[in-house]
């Protein structure tokens, strides 16, 4: 096999799978940019999220720009757009919602235990949460930054914290 086929790796190597029915759900706050919630809606493909919420006001991102960054995910994962207002009708009672943000109350993601049904939420590029969003979070946490730039892009940062959720409660399993 030569190194570069992740799917011929992936198809002989066996990791535990993550089970739909409790799989994270990730919200996107008002992502501006359609190959953000492309890459996000792809990260749910891999790390086995129930679905991917896209809360928008009026103006929706560029459709074909989404799919074409989401590759096959944008067709086996679910995702949907929603209004704020519509957010907490889509996400089962018995969810945790979790926020990745700097905030002032905002806890080390690395020492924390994320809860098995978890709804991420990140947001936007440019003013990250809105307050009302935020208010509906148990938690808020925070990815710690030990080079000179201290912002992530947003789907490196959703991946990070899914990544991490993976490794508690698949891998760790």
């Amino acid at each position: 096999m030569t190194g570069n086929n992740a799917n011929q790796f992936f198809n002989n190597t066996t990791y535990p799978e993550t089970n739909p029915d409790t799989g994270p759900i990730i919200i996107t706050d008002r992502l501006k940019s359609a190959e953000n919630i492309g890459h996000i809606i792809r990260l749910a493909g891999n790390t086995g999220c129930q679905r991917v919420l896209v809360i928008v006001d009026d103006e929706i991102p560029r459709l074909s720009k989404i799919k074409r960054v989401a590759e096959v995910a944008g067709d086996v994962v679910a995702w949907q757009f929603c209004k704020e207002e519509e957010v907490l009708k889509l996400i089962p009672e018995d969810y945790t919602i979790v926020a990745l943000e700097t905030s002032p109350s905002s806890k080390n993601l690395f020492s924390a235990n994320l809860p098995r049904k978890m709804a991420l939420m990140v947001g936007s590029e440019r003013n990250g949460i809105s307050s009302g969003l935020l208010n509906l979070a148990k938690t808020h946490l925070h990815i710690p930054v030990s080079g000179p730039i201290k912002s992530l892009n947003v789907s490196h940062a959703a991946a990070i914290c899914l990544f991490h959720w993976t490794a508690q409660h698949i891998i760790g399993e």
